[in-house]
């Protein structure tokens, strides 16, 4: 299977778990989710229009929004998603599967467990739904430049919740919240599911910015040396590092976030030693 092909494999897997969650088992069991899909959600009580036609409506402007305001890239990777994932909340809407439970908690968990794993499958590919993720680095660089990428999402998906008050009772709000809590903890669980550490080689132009982001703020050290392309004869310098799963995807997003244009090389490692707490030590007994 092309790389491709496992992209949209996994992302048609990843809507249909996150649909499942907000038709099958949140909306059955008589509360919502959060997020945009929550957003929508609210909007229906008050106009009576589909959420999954007024999700096609937020994709659509989020999309435009996203192109002039992020990288070509960032814009690239939510265009498949932000048509096919409205499409498949309307097709599955319609489709009579209730999953009920006596207990709402566990109704909650459930959603949580199929909504992270589907958004789990998402961005493990690289792509995104073109959702709060998406609307976080929006306002982040409109607004909050400085500020975490974490605390803005948290800021714009309390202040969703808060309008979802307006049309879904306190305890709907709860439930929802609580799913959003297990669906972070199931996401984490597919997205770093896999080796544990990753050797990334990246050869690029602007390598010093790159060396002070894994320095500063993934706190790795790294080898740095020159390299020559085969087919253009340059010269260029190549950034060696060995990076957890989690700290990989962070350089990834930081590579995307910053439209920096480079060679990455990316492969698992079964095991590597050193000082770092994240390797081990040669006196560790292993086979």
């Amino acid at each position: 299977m092309s790389n491709a092909a496992k992209k949209i494999f996994y992302s048609i897997i990843g809507c249909f778990l996150c649909g499942a969650a907000a038709n099958w088992v949140a909306l059955a069991n008589g509360f919502p989710v959060t997020g945009v899909t929550g957003l929508c959600m609210t909007i229906e009580k008050f106009t009576g229009i589909n959420y999954s036609l007024i999700y096609y409506a937020f994709s659509i402007v989020i999309l435009i929004i996203s192109f002039f305001l992020l990288s070509r890239a960032e814009s690239a990777s939510i265009v498949f998603l932000s048509l096919l994932f409205p499409a498949v909340l309307w097709l599955m809407n319609h489709f009579t599967v209730a999953i009920i439970f006596k207990e709402k908690l566990i109704a909650a968990a459930l959603m949580g467990v199929l909504n992270g794993a589907g958004t789990g499958f998402v961005l493990r590919v690289g792509w995104s739904f073109g959702g709060l993720d998406t609307i976080t680095k929006i306002v982040k660089k409109l607004f909050f430049a400085s500020a975490e990428m974490r605390t803005v999402m948290l800021c714009c998906d309390a202040c969703i919740m808060l309008i979802m008050l307006s049309a879904f009772s306190l305890d709907a709000v709860a439930y929802a919240f609580v799913g959003q809590l297990v669906g972070v903890n199931s996401m984490n669980f597919v997205l770093f599911m896999g080796p544990k550490l990753y050797d990334i080689q990246i050869v690029a132009d602007r390598y010093e910015e790159i060396q002070q982001y894994v320095v500063d703020v993934l706190h790795k050290t790294s080898t740095i040396h020159p390299v020559t392309g085969g087919y253009t004869g340059r010269v260029k310098q190549q950034i060696d590092c060995v990076c957890t799963s989690r700290e990989y995807l962070k350089l990834r997003e930081y590579l995307l976030e910053k439209d920096i244009d480079c060679f990455l090389k990316v492969m698992p490692m079964m095991h590597v030693f050193g000082h770092n707490k994240d390797f081990e030590k040669l006196s560790d007994e292993i086979m």
